[in-house]
């Protein structure tokens, strides 16, 4: 029987291959497309000029999502932590990209690093927990081109790292992700279930193809099937296998995702401890500047210590790591 399965298989694959070979050459010709159509008309042409509108939309979608030129000095200049005890990293992932980590080491005490802090470096201070951060690919230091697959396997190659680390607590690892890493960072928690302690998200979204019908609803977006998203991000389905405790932080004034969603994702959780944290002033991406936010982290970090053990005092959360 495994002969049948694997022809039909490599058939499959080639009629694929051949469907997005035939696509690209659309998109290659829209222009002469168009002009023959205008003098001889017929729906054939019609149809090659729809499917080649169709392949600009598909490849445009990246252009859309990920900006890994943004600051304009972001891939030739990334700046480094001072006063803080930190490693610079670098890692390959299954597919063989190579990837630039930060690891940012909390000693205990208190750190002088100045007023203005970067978020990672105020997570270290506020919750006394080890942070990892990580350049998808494409971004910053790191090799390659940003995509679905490729950011996944970014995520994972970052948490396997972490449990090579025999100075680090590998049940306290938390996963933090904000707009599209919350996406990624539910991805990664759902596929690593027993690896990953928390979970934290903040204005985060539902899936591609939900913000697709958010943004262009004058469009049937919602009749579109799945396969037309280059990007799909289906964090609506990944995060009902998330069971570990769960913190969603939503900024009501975000103007980008609309924070229905995030109370959207904290209802599709199953997690028996999770917690809706909404700051009515958090905007997309400054959340984090908002009063009590980092006290609401803070007790979720300390009530994830306390179920770990009731012996390791509550206050010391210095054992966590924070991807």
């Amino acid at each position: 029987m495994e002969k049948p399965w694997r022809l039909w298989g490599s058939v499959e694959r080639c009629a694929l291959a051949l469907a997005y070979w035939s696509w690209g050459a659309c998109r290659i010709s829209l222009l002469a497309l168009i002009l023959t159509f205008h003098l001889y008309g017929g729906f054939f042409l019609l149809a090659l000029i729809l499917a080649s509108v169709a392949a600009i939309l598909y490849k445009f979608q990246d252009v859309l999502l990920y900006f890994p030129d943004q600051p304009s000095s972001s891939r030739l200049y990334v700046a480094m932590p001072t006063g803080i005890p930190h490693e610079n990293v670098y890692i390959r992932t299954k597919d063989g990209v190579r990837l630039n980590l930060i690891l940012l080491r909390y000693t205990g005490g208190d750190s002088n690093i100045g007023h203005r802090v970067p978020n990672a470096l105020l997570m270290l201070v506020n919750l006394k927990a080890n942070v990892v951060l990580v350049d998808y690919r494409g971004y910053g230091k790191s090799e390659g081109e940003p995509s679905e697959d490729g950011l996944y396997l970014d995520s994972q190659a970052t948490l396997d790292y972490v449990m090579t680390r025999s100075d680090l607590d590998k049940t306290k690892v938390m996963v933090f992700g904000r707009s599209l890493g919350g996406a990624v960072a539910v991805r990664l928690a759902s596929a690593n279930p027993h690896r990953v302690a928390a979970i934290v998200v903040e204005n985060t979204f539902l899936s591609i193809p939900h913000m697709a019908a958010t943004l262009f609803s004058f469009l049937p977006m919602r009749l579109l099937p799945l396969w037309f998203y280059r990007n799909q991000f289906l964090s609506y389905r990944q995060v009902a296998l998330c069971r570990m405790p769960s913190l969603f932080v939503s900024g009501l004034s975000d103007q980008l995702i609309p924070p229905v969603m995030m109370k959207q994702l904290y209802e599709l959780s199953p997690a028996r401890t999770k917690r809706l944290a909404i700051f009515s002033e958090g905007t997309h991406n400054d959340t984090w500047q908002c009063q009590g936010y980092f006290a609401a982290l803070e007790q979720f970090v300390k009530d994830l210590m306390n179920s770990h053990t009731r012996e390791e005092s509550v206050q010391s959360t210095a054992s966590v790591t924070i991807i």
